[in-house]
């Protein structure tokens, strides 16, 4: 009887189960198809990055993906079209499958909003929202930085200082103060003195390019100069940024800063000079000169008479440049460096007694030494001492001179004025010594010139005139002769070395023949007729007589002295002389 109540009861139990059954699974996909939208914001100097990840909510099918974002600003890898991957499912739970980009956006965005509509691959879709605060108190720091850094002017000798103050609030505006009164004197905007001391800046519009109540920008940094004396040892610089937080409160920062100088600020400095000399040509030689220790290259210009300029010269430090003025524009010189004139940088050619010194020449015969002084017109008075001293050398000094010879000429010669002094050759030769002055000049030293050796031959005396017979030995040299008679015509001739010459010269009543060597006369000869020259001749052949006997003791005697007669006259013919010629 009970049965068929059991069995009812077993229906419906089985009824609601199946029920139970089904509606879990209908119901669980629906649940599995959404996203779930997570985003990251980090602060830059210069934007918002958010960093959006889009995760597939345990299911392992796919989705394809339309997105809308707000701002509207591209995102990477998340985009309309995108496929989000499927999850897998791991022990103890889901692996999801997800697509992760990254949104830049501007820093005046106080958040940022994704949208994700997903269609998964049964047809089933689902649209999910993510959002994200993009907190100010989280874009970089209410603080301000200062930077400094100095380098030396040379051209003005300060220092240059320049000042980067930044703002580390990657959004909000500040306002800027230079401070110089509040807070400790070691904290205060100063300038350190070369004695050591810090003065607070007395004018705070020495610092260029910044003032108080000027704005910067979230992230960004201004840049301000500051010119300081050479002679100081540092700067300092104290700022205060203040940040609006709202409308009644603020937010407020002060930095100090300090830049110590590597030693002195120095002003490039050329150190020029200059250096003059001259020639007795009149011609200028100008040396420009810039000192080792310059920090700067010397710009010369050289100026002369009649607007002669050499224009800009150049001259590095340690250096030196060297160039001619010449003669016309050499009577006033003028140098300056970079338009000013140099210390001692003047200078006007003059004519010296120094470019006219006393010339000394000499004039060498056969037994004579002949010295010139002439002084010239534009010299000054000088005094000449000559001394001779026979086959002699040269000697160093004034000293040795005077041991050698105590027969010294001394000529006073005045500017304008020649004197000569001659000296006789002995034969052991001459040397003599010049000094003007008390200064030694050198010496001069006789040498025999040539044609002086003498020239052998004879002349004799004819009752008709003169007959020269010459010969130059094998030794000798190179004899132009001219023998001139005193009526009649010269003759001249060459004799080299071992020539000979017969030369006849006649005589009416008198004659005189000049020799002439070399140019010069040497010698005249008179002609001096023999004495034998007017005794009549004996007779050929005496008349006819007639013979006589015995010894004629008469015509022996006659004939004797006839014989002494002739002999005499023979003697007187054959008188000749002798020649030896030379050049005096």
């Amino acid at each position: 009887m009970k049965r068929p109540i059991f069995r009812r009861l077993l229906a419906v139990t089985g009824s609601m189960t199946l029920g139970l059954m089904g509606a879990v699974a209908l119901g669980s996909p629906a649940q599995a198809h959404h996203t779930t939208i997570n985003g990251v914001a980090e602060c830059t100097p210069n934007e918002w990055v958010i960093t959006w990840t889009v995760e597939n909510w345990e299911t392992t099918m796919t989705a394809k993906i339309d997105v809308t974002a707000d701002p509207n600003t591209a995102i990477t890898n998340i985009v309309d079209g995108a496929t989000l991957p499927g999850s897998t499912q791991v022990k103890g739970g889901w692996n999801y499958g997800k697509l992760v980009g990254e949104q830049r956006v501007p820093l005046s965005k106080r958040n940022a909003e994704l949208t994700v509509k997903g269609k998964w691959t049964n047809g089933n879709t689902q649209t999910n929202k993510g959002s994200v605060q993009l907190n100010a108190d989280n874009c970089g720091e209410h603080k301000v930085e200062i930077k400094g850094a100095a380098k030396c002017d040379q051209e003005s000798g300060n220092w240059k200082v320049t000042w980067t103050v930044t703002n580390k609030h990657f959004r909000d505006q500040a306002t800027a103060s230079i401070i110089t009164q509040n807070g400790p004197d070691n904290e205060k905007s100063a300038i350190k003195k070369a004695n050591g001391q810090w003065v607070t800046l007395a004018n705070e519009n020495v610092i260029v390019g910044l003032k108080d109540g000027d704005k910067i920008a979230g992230g960004a940094a201004k840049s301000a100069t500051q010119t300081v004396e050479g002679s100081a040892l540092a700067a300092r610089l104290k700022v205060e940024l203040e940040w609006p937080r709202d409308r009644y409160r603020t937010k407020t920062e002060a930095v100090v800063q300090t830049v110590n100088f590597d030693g002195a600020c120095v002003k490039n400095t050329p150190k020029p000079s200059v250096v003059f000399a001259s020639d007795c040509t009149g011609l200028v030689t100008v040396t420009l000169m810039n000192a080792k220790d310059a920090t700067k290259p010397a710009t010369f210009v050289v100026n002369g008479a009649g607007g002669w300029t050499s224009g800009p010269v150049e001259v590095l430090a340690n250096g030196s440049v060297a160039l001619t003025v010449p003669k016309d524009a050499a009577s006033s010189i003028t140098v300056l460096e970079s338009g000013n004139a140099v210390k001692d940088g003047t200078y006007s050619w003059k004519d010296a007694t120094d470019c006219h010194p006393v010339e000394i020449t000499s004039d060498q015969t056969c037994d004579k030494l002949t010295v010139t002084i002439k002084n010239p017109a534009g010299g000054a008075s000088a005094t000449v001492v000559l001394t001779p001293v026979a086959g002699s050398a040269p000697a160093a000094t004034e000293k040795d001179v005077k041991a050698l010879s105590s027969d010294a000429v001394t000529k006073t010669v005045a500017p304008g004025t020649t004197e000569t002094v001659e000296f006789e050759v002995g034969e052991n030769g001459l040397v003599v010594h010049v000094a003007v002055n008390d200064a030694q000049r050198g010496s001069i030293t006789w040498t025999q010139p040539a044609g002086c050796e003498p020239i052998g031959g004879e002349v004799a005396d004819t009752c008709d005139g003169l007959v020269f017979d010459l010969k130059n030995p094998q030794d000798g040299s190179k004899a132009d002769l001219v023998l001139t008679p005193s009526k009649g015509e010269a003759v001249s001739f060459t004799l080299n070395p071992g020539d000979a010459k017969k030369v006849e010269f006649k005589a009416d009543k008198e004659l005189t023949v000049k020799v002439t060597l070399n140019g010069k006369v040497v010698d005249e000869i008179v002609w001096e007729k023999p004495e034998n020259c007017n005794t009549p001749s004996p007779s050929p052949s005496a008349p006819p007589t007639l013979p006589q006997t015995g010894t004629n003791v008469t015509i022996f005697v006659i004939s004797g002295l006839l014989l002494v007669a002739v002999g005499f006259a023979v003697f007187m013919l054959a008188r000749r002389r002798r020649l030896n010629m030379t050049e005096v």
